[in-house]
């Protein structure tokens, strides 16, 4: 097996995109789908998140006690290692970068749901 190439035109890569590049290593670009709930889940390094279209809930649990911020485009969130946390993306969807710290790929481990330390946040009229 091999692989396959073909040529396409290169979009714009604007100076507000490369700006959110680490300075060594990769980023992730991340669409949800209005509604989508990423449950509890925490990381093995800190990252930064960048909304760069539509809103999400964050949701996180800060030693026992839940919070949450809706976070709109423009809204720069930084996560520390560790901090278990979720998401539900608002009624249109939402566009947003995730850049690990310095630039390597974070392991995510996913919380058994016996293990979330609040019940998450459903969109509306969903069922629990």
């Amino acid at each position: 097996m091999s692989p396959t190439f073909d040529e396409k035109t290169v979009p714009a890569l604007t100076e507000g995109i490369t700006a959110l590049l680490p300075f060594q290593g990769s980023f992730e670009l991340q669409q949800d789908q209005a509604g989508k709930v990423h449950d509890w889940h925490f990381h093995s390094l800190d990252e930064e998140l960048f909304i760069l279209r539509g809103e999400a809930l964050l949701f996180w649990d800060d030693e026992g006690k839940y919070q949450e911020q809706v976070c709109e485009a423009g809204t720069w969130i930084t996560l520390p290692a560790g901090t278990r946390h979720g998401s539900l993306a608002g009624a249109e969807g939402v566009i947003y970068m995730i850049r690990p710290e310095n630039g390597r790929t974070a392991e995510t481990t996913f919380l058994a749901p016996a293990d979330h330390p609040h019940t998450s946040p459903r969109p509306e009229g969903a069922s629990a």
